[in-house]
């Protein structure tokens, strides 16, 4: 298997006249580090994966869903076999919607839907997204289960029938309306104690505001006095309570919406570093570079080397099937 593993490279490869891809991945394989701009959501069936974006560690439980957002770094290892549902789709047209881009810019990383964390409801609810989106793709629910945990690169990508203009209407609008219901539910979901700790419904709503106003205006010189007065609190109370809402402070926040919307840049331009250092928000390419190094791992002039459209990546065998550190 190590010469099956090493000859093959995991790229985005749509269907044909089509944007998508949807797959069910049997490889106990492990994938080095890349970026590509498509929102990559994986549902673990059979068999957990730890995936790292950004130099965030994920440890994503079978049953968990993971959202990883356009244009981030991630790795993934592959703990033990077992079938997995990976949904790939091509957002780069729709995020002209400005409400579209505030939703991936306050997930960025991803966001880590747990299973045994998420209200019953709420997931179940997320799962019939992915069901829908499967069965629009494939012609019918396929079986995502393989026989014993064991499959093999062919087994990995299964395709019924091509997508008709109106089933690529149907995906797309389903997986809007699953963004979406990330969207309304990110605190909760990112942590599951955020809404009883952040206080009542009013406040929360305010803090959405707040987040989705720093999402507009993350570009301006933005301080911890001007939001918590947008917000009508006193900055320690403001503070307090966006921590709690949010998981970061106000500047590990902002700092990460101006890393997230520079990476946007480094994938869709030629624009030099300096260029987008400043458009993202930053003072200087020195504190820009910094920041993103410390962010993502890599500075962002080699970010721009593991883009996965330009460079196939190579799918290597795993190391171990011990589980990581959850840290």
């Amino acid at each position: 298997m190590k010469n099956q593993y090493a000859d093959c490279e995991e790229s985005i490869r749509h269907k044909i006249n089509s944007s998508l891809r949807v797959f069910i991945n049997r490889l106990h394989a492990n994938f080095p580090p890349h970026w590509h701009t498509d929102i990559e959501i994986i549902w673990a069936k059979e068999a957990p994966y730890k995936i790292i974006c950004d130099n965030q560690s994920y440890y994503v439980d079978v049953g968990d869903i993971i959202v990883i957002c356009p244009a981030v770094i991630h790795e993934i290892f592959s703990i033990s076999p077992g079938a997995k549902l990976y949904v790939q789709a091509d957002f780069s047209k729709i995020t002209v919607l400005k409400e579209i881009n505030n939703v991936f810019r306050q997930m960025s990383p991803a966001l880590h839907i747990k299973k045994s964390t998420c209200p019953p409801e709420m997931y179940e609810r997320l799962c019939d997204y992915l069901k829908v989106i499967a069965t629009l793709y494939f012609g019918c629910m396929p079986s995502i289960h393989s026989v014993d945990g064991k499959g093999d690169v062919e087994e990995s990508v299964i395709a019924f029938k091509e997508l008709t203009s109106y089933d690529k209407i149907d995906i797309y609008s389903t997986l809007m309306k699953l963004i979406s219901f990330c969207g309304k539910n990110m605190p909760l979901f990112q942590n599951p104690g955020a809404v009883s700790a952040a206080g009542n419904s009013q406040n929360n709503a305010l803090l959405n505001d707040v987040c989705t106003f720093i999402s507009e205006h993350f570009t301006e010189d933005l301080s911890l006095d001007k939001i918590s007065h947008y917000a009508g609190f006193s900055k320690f109370y403001f503070e307090k309570k966006f921590s709690e809402y949010t998981g970061r402070t106000f500047y590990q926040y902002l700092q990460q919406i101006r890393i997230n919307y520079a990476q946007t840049l480094l994938s869709k331009s030629d624009l030099s570093i300096t260029d987008i250092a400043y458009q993202s928000g930053f003072a200087s390419s020195t504190a820009f570079t910094r920041a993103f190094r410390k962010s993502t791992g890599y500075p962002p002039s080699e970010f721009r080397m593991l883009n996965e459209d330009q460079h196939p990546i190579k799918v290597c065998p795993p190391v171990t099937d011990e589980k990581p550190d959850q840290n």
